[in-house]
């Protein structure tokens, strides 16, 4: 377990988190709360000193209509044992300034964290380069193509790669912090804080038990019908010899222009496109999973289940619990 730099008795550890306009609320109001929660029930153990910083020290325009006043300027803080970049609604814009800020209080941070789209600008500052991050599922593919030298992860809720640590979106802060939290101070006092809260120590499934986990449009019209088919028809005879018979080419050549076009093999695709299938069956049904299972071509439930588990990292039935 990790110790942070200060303990009782010392400085406490600077927990900083980066507003700018934009800012969505529950990204830096999830972390600020953990982190204050975890101060109050360690007994001294820990003292965190959440602070806030704008790059002029000036008022910023969070999401839900909130106007925040930070603490600091960027450039007047002290250093931080944390450092935290929350994301936007959508892509955040890639000041030049922020993106500077960031780089340099993250030099000088022990860890840095980033919160849903937060993510683009610790890659645009060049943090990420060769490390596996998670952003938020919807913009994964787009930080992949803008940064080629990152791993993007729309699966996991938070991911660990050195001393940066990178959560999905924006209600994943709280696990974010959970697992710092947890670093610092262990996972008792970990599972305290997410008692108070009232929140899980870690949510079960990943980001996407949240979407349909399924890949883009292939740019062929006659993969396009391929991929209509099998979103169509999940339980009928899906493979390759039958898929690459009504592309009308063959099997090996199929396999690499499905790959190529649109991102993932044809067995993943398939196996998405009928967890989709299955997961809307869970929800908007009251079919037993055996049922559903044949349905949708897994045959049986052993195997819908690896396949949830894999790919929405959840159990059927703790799917339809959670989304019916």
């Amino acid at each position: 377990m990790n110790s942070p730099d200060h303990t009782s008795g010392q400085q406490p550890h600077l927990v900083l988190i980066l507003l700018f306009d934009g800012v969505q609320s529950l990204g830096f109001s999830g972390p600020a709360d953990v982190f204050a929660a975890a101060g109050e029930l360690s007994s001294g153990a820990c003292r965190y000193e959440v602070r806030t910083a704008s790059l002029d020290g000036g008022s910023v325009r969070a999401s839900g209509g909130l106007t925040v006043r930070p603490d600091h300027g960027t450039t007047d803080v002290a250093v931080p044992g944390t450092l935290i970049v929350p994301g936007t609604d959508g892509i955040p814009a890639l000041d030049r300034a922020i993106v500077d800020a960031v780089g340099s209080l993250a030099r000088r941070a022990r860890r840095v964290a980033s919160v849903g789209t937060g993510a683009f600008l610790l890659a645009d500052a060049g943090l990420l380069d060769g490390r596996r991050a998670a952003t938020h599922w919807e913009f994964a593919d787009e930080l992949a193509h803008r940064y080629p030298d990152v791993e993007a992860d729309a699966r996991d809720t938070v991911v660990r790669d050195g001393r940066v640590t990178t959560a999905g979106g924006a209600a994943s802060g709280l696990d974010l912090a959970l697992a710092l939290v947890e670093d610092d101070l262990g996972g008792e006092a970990a599972q305290q804080v997410a008692r108070s809260l009232v929140t899980y120590r870690r949510r079960p499934g990943g980001q996407l038990q949240f979407a349909e986990p399924l890949g883009p449009e292939a740019r062929s019209p006659v993969l396009r019908a391929v991929q209509r088919r099998i979103l169509a028809e999940p339980g009928s005879d899906l493979s390759i010899r039958s898929l690459s018979r009504q592309a009308g080419i063959s099997e090996r050549h199929f396999t690499r222009l499905f790959r190529a076009q649109v991102g993932m093999s044809a067995r993943e695709y398939i196996e998405r496109a009928r967890v989709v299938a299955a997961s809307r069956l869970l929800t908007e049904t009251l079919r037993s999973p055996e049922v559903i299972a044949r349905e949708t071509g897994f045959g049986t439930q052993a195997t819908m289940l690896r396949s949830f588990r894999r790919v929405l990292r959840i159990s059927p039935l703790d799917y339809r619990e959670r989304f019916s």
